[in-house]
């Protein structure tokens, strides 16, 4: 593995063997068929390119290259074949890739427009947002102690925190805003989301929501059609698709956390527009989200080995 200077000399545990960090310096790249880019966009842009000159495919979890033109955006159950003999190959956004699972065995009842919000994870947000979290809460629990009823539901210690606390809180904006009153993760949603499937004018509006759980993402996901597929049919074409698993009556974060796939619930069919459907969508942002998928990758590009 490479890090950063600071890292070097610093081992890590693999298999119950430790291995050395070694610092990135772009000269010394040896002995690697594939490369996980677990970074942030700016040091994904001054190193892949010379790890693929060296021989090297990426698999870049920033989104430094998810919206560039012939750079593949790939999440295996929907486009493995995009990725082709490609050097470079980019990890969508967590939020994208269940919303693409899932939406991808409807196209052919002819998605017409698509809603989503989701609920998304105070993990998504990394290891600092993580800790952060786990300090209000136990703050919180302090002050819990030594109030009524009356005033846990009208007083709130955080109240006046700029960003929002997240403790008992639910924040309406992840990132910031970058196209009109659109917030970075919508965005991410919308453009990744018509990459992959190659639906370029799919019309899709996401509110993507900041709420206080520790891991694994929740999707309300709202499909219009364009034809009118009964309630077996979608969930059949559901329950056969790859990667997908039905969970009646609905899954939840703390259910399917530490798990691989995608998770549905909560299938209904609108009655008075039956061609409108509603979903509940589910994954564990860590691994179906992030590592699970790099990984799915990395199996389909290793057979060119």
């Amino acid at each position: 593995p490479y890090a950063s200077g600071s890292s070097e000399g610093k081992f890590i545990n693999f298999r119950g063997e430790k291995i050395g960090i070694k610092s990135l310096k772009g000269k010394n790249i040896e002995n690697v068929d594939i490369a996980f880019f677990c970074v942030d966009e700016e040091v994904s842009k001054q190193f892949a390119k010379k790890f693929i000159d060296k021989g090297v495919v990426v698999i870049d979890n920033s989104s430094a290259f998810r919206l560039d033109a012939g750079i593949p955006l790939v999440v295996p159950e929907v486009n493995a074949d995009d990725i082709g003999d490609a050097m470079l190959i980019a990890n969508p956004n967590c939020s994208t890739i269940q919303l693409v699972v899932a939406l991808s065995p409807l196209i052919k009842f002819g998605i017409k427009r698509v809603f989503v919000t989701t609920y998304q994870s105070i993990s998504g947000a990394g290891r600092d947002a993580l800790s952060s979290f786990i300090e209000e809460w136990e703050d919180m629990w302090d002050w819990i102690e030594n109030k009524s009823l009356v005033e846990l539901v009208s007083e709130h210690p955080y109240a006046d925190f700029v960003p929002p606390a997240h403790f008992s809180n639910v924040v309406p904006q992840i990132g910031n805003v970058v196209q009109g009153n659109l917030y970075k993760e919508e965005y991410k949603i919308i453009h990744e989301t018509r990459k992959i499937l190659n639906m370029p004018g799919l019309n899709i509006h996401v509110t993507a929501v900041r709420v206080p759980v520790i891991n694994a993402h929740s999707e309300s996901v709202f499909v219009e059609f364009r034809t009118i597929p009964s309630l077996k049919d979608v969930k059949d074409t559901l329950s056969r698709s790859e990667g997908i698993e039905i969970i009646e009556p609905y899954p939840t974060p703390v259910a399917i956390s530490g798990k691989r796939k995608v998770y549905i619930g909560r299938i209904r069919q609108e009655f008075d527009e039956p061609n409108i459907y509603h979903l509940f969508v589910v994954a564990d942002n860590l691994r179906k989200g992030a590592a699970t998928n790099a990984l799915q990758i990395a199996e389909i590009i290793a057979k060119r080995f």
